[in-house]
This record gives structure tokens, C-alpha cells and sequence, in this order.
């Protein structure tokens, strides 16, 4: 009889830090964030500070391995890893968007990196029209790089609960995972990809922390409180994601004002979200 081979498999843990900045240097508290959090990943939007002087602030106060991955030619997204065998290269370059190559162990992923249209300046629907185009240049990634594992992350400009984010012809998340593991519906014969949505449980008074990720009340955002900042996971990875979290604090910095709000002065009028992922690796 052969010899059983014994494969030894190592959990590999990934946590990516998404922060929209309201184009406001704010290096200092990206620092601490990145530290407190021992990120692996840290993505910022509507940064004006030039990247070079964000990664000498990273690699100097918290970590030498920080290193710039391929950038995109408009720079909407900084992007800082400190792993290299996650790889984060990027693979396409949309309207407003930009894939990522993510290798978390054994598993190929898609990071794509979304930033939509403004809540404050754009009505409702707007917004799901530029969506829906994103939906069908995720399909086109998809077909180009020849798998679906892919994971959006952003500031989409737009609540879990509007067409755009649920509808089967816009990014087609579902609210539980439940509910999105039947992999798909039918939407006048063509079939889209369901994809989870897990801001959902973070919304409202009873969720454990902030009830969103930015407040507004002008015309475009009536209920106040809005979950703009958002991961959505396809089907297919579902069982790679671990949890999402709102940041309230980078290190010792508090980021909300005395109401619990976004400090807009302070820091960004936007909170930072923490994906945690989780993949195997085999010796």
C-alpha cells in the first residue's frame, strides 16, 4: 500500500483597512489605524497627500515592509501593503474602480476598489445607473481574468437597501449569507451572481458600534445616518470572509465628535471599515 501523504495546511489571516479621507491629511491617524489594527492592507480615498510621504510615515512608525503595489495612472486609490505574497497588483483599471490581485494563500481574489458618484450631489438614480455600469465591468473582469472570486470594496455612495446595491442588474447583494449562497437568480432569462452584503448587520442603534459609516441629511440622504462605506463578497468566497467592523478610533484618536458622530473637523467625514479574511495555505 503507498504511503498516505499528509498535507499541512496553515490558516493565513488578512485584514484590509478601507478609509475614505475627505482629501484631508490625516497621515497621523492612518499610522496609528494601521497599527492599532495590525493591518495587512490599507486602502485610502480621496487622499491628497502624496504617497510617497504615506509610506515613509508607515514604513518609519509602524512597520519597514510597508510597500506601494502597482498604482493606478489617476491615483484614486492608495494602496499600502505589508505582505508581498498577498500580491495586490493590479489587474484591471475602470471609471472610478481598479481590481486588485489578492492572493490570500491557496485562493485567487479580486479585490476590486470602487468610489462612487457623490450621495450629496447625485440623485438616487444617478448613482444606480453609474452602479449598474460597475456591475457590468465587474462581469467583463470577470471573463478577462477567467474566475469569479471577487470581493468590492469602497465608498459606493450609496445605502445597502438602494436598487443599485440589490437588484439583480446592479451588484445583486443579498443581506444574509443565507440567502446569497443559492449562487444566483434569473432576471429575464440572463442569470446574476448573488453576492453578500454583511454592512447590513452593522446598521442602527442596535448593531454594537456607529449605525454607519457617514451621516448626512441634506437632500440625498434623509435617514441620516448611511452605510456608503461597504464590502460585498461574491458566492463563491463567501467562506473566506471573517468579519467587518466600523472604526471609531485610530489608536488613541477618537474619530467620531461628542453625538457619535463622523468628526469632520477632526478627522474625515467618512469612518474607516476593517475587513478580516481568512485563506489556507498548503506546504
Amino acid at each position: 500500500m503507498a504511503p498516505t501523504s499528509h498535507v499541512k495546511r496553515a490558516l493565513i489571516l488578512c485584514q484590509i483597512v478601507f478609509w475614505n479621507l475627505n482629501r484631508k491629511d490625516l497621515t497621523n491617524h492612518v499610522c496609528d489605524l494601521a497599527e492599532a489594527t495590525n493591518a495587512d492592507v490599507i486602502i485610502l480615498n480621496e487622499c491628497t497627500t502624496p504617497i510617497q510621504e504615506t509610506l515613509n510615515a508607515l514604513t518609519s512608525r509602524v512597520d519597514k515592509d510597508f510597500y506601494v503595489p502597482t498604482r493606478s495612472s489617476d491615483d484614486r486609490f492608495h494602496c499600502f501593503c505589508r505582505d508581498k505574497t498577498l500580491n495586490l497588483t493590479e489587474a484591471h483599471k475602470g471609471f472610478r474602480s481598479s481590481y486588485r490581485k489578492l492572493h490570500l494563500g491557496s485562493t485567487r481574489i479580486l479585490l476590486g476598489l470602487f468610489h462612487g458618484v457623490d450621495i450629496r450631489n447625485n440623485k438616487s438614480s444617478i448613482r444606480q445607473s453609474h452602479v449598474e455600469r460597475l456591475a457590468t465591468e465587474m462581469r467583463f473582469v470577470e471573463s478577462q481574468q477567467g474566475h469569479n472570486h471577487i470581493m468590492m470594496m469602497g465608498d459606493f455612495n450609496m445605502n445597502p437597501y438602494e436598487d443599485g446595491m440589490n437588484h439583480a442588474t446592479g451588484m445583486n447583494a443579498m443581506m444574509t449569507r443565507d440567502c446569497a449562497t443559492s449562487g444566483h437568480r434569473t432576471f429575464y432569462g440572463d442569470k446574476y451572481d448573488f453576492y453578500y452584503n454583511p454592512m447590513w448587520s452593522l446598521f442602527g442603534d442596535d448593531s454594537g458600534g456607529p449605525a454607519g459609516t457617514f451621516y448626512n441629511t441634506s437632500n440625498q440622504g434623509s435617514y441620516g445616518w448611511c452605510m456608503v462605506d461597504q464590502v460585498i463578497i461574491h458566492h463563491s468566497i463567501i467562506n473566506h470572509f471573517q468579519e467587518v467592523r466600523i472604526m471609531t478610533h485610530a489608536g488613541s484618536n477618537c474619530l467620531t465628535n461628542a453625538r457619535g458622530r463622523p468628526n469632520s473637523i477632526g478627522a474625515s467625514d467618512h469612518l474607516p471599515i476593517i475587513v478580516k479574511l481568512k485563506g489556507v495555505c498548503c506546504d
